[in-house]
């Protein structure tokens, strides 16, 4: 899309609707309220998007797409299938910590089964499954990876990358109780630990010390 006002009206839009459907989600948001956020009136907002479900595909697609275009440059990378599937990883967790209204908006509509995704939105989540597919049918030829099954696999990846970035909020509360709950600290790398995890359980050898 052209730089230009209109563009920049939309853009201000999306950004609104993901703070209040991150915070609301979909029943709980309410157009009037998307539109005083975004400093423009409801007949304008209609205009440059449309009504709520309009609202909500648009913030998923524009999230969407820039999840794509990391994928697609980190699949991309020289190397083995191991080292190109660590920064997926690394590209997954990336994305969703620059995006932070992606994840509590994604898992509140897991939780839901979906209902509110438009056939598009559902189509381009699965489109994604098959840059992961790709890298462990390649592990596999290479004698990297044993079989696993490539559906299970990312979303695995993309469950954990979406639970562990969004648990900050519980870790307050935990260190506000005194509780010994250790919960991961904020710094945590989390690309490396999904990373050593997935790599490891899809490792055609047994890691050192793990022999039987």
């Amino acid at each position: 899309m052209a730089d230009t006002p209109s563009s920049h009206t939309r853009e201000r839009i999306v950004g609104a609707a993901s703070a209040i459907f991150a915070d609301k989600g979909f029943d709980g948001a309410r157009v009037d309220e998307i539109a005083r956020r975004a400093g423009v009136n409801k007949a304008m907002l209609y205009y440059h998007v449309g009504d709520k479900q309009a609202l909500y595909t648009a913030v998923l697609t524009h999230n969407l797409e820039r999840v794509e275009e990391a994928l697609a440059a980190a699949s991309a990378t020289e190397g083995p299938a191991s080292a190109r599937l660590q920064a997926v990883i690394g590209a997954i967790v990336g994305i969703v910590h620059s995006i932070p209204d992606h994840p509590r908006i994604m898992l509140r509509e897991i939780a839901s089964g979906g209902a509110n995704l438009a056939p598009e939105v559902l189509r381009r989540m699965l489109g994604m499954i098959e840059v992961v597919g790709g890298l462990l049918a390649e592990g596999r030829e290479a004698g990297e990876f044993r079989d696993t099954d490539p559906v299970l696999t990312h979303l695995s990846i993309v469950g954990a990358a979406l639970f562990l970035t969004s648990i900050n909020p519980l870790r307050e509360r935990a260190a506000e109780l005194g509780t010994a709950l250790d919960l991961s600290a904020a710094e945590t790398d989390i690309a490396g630990l999904l990373g050593d995890l997935a790599l490891h359980g899809v490792s055609a050898e047994p890691r050192k010390g793990n022999e039987k």
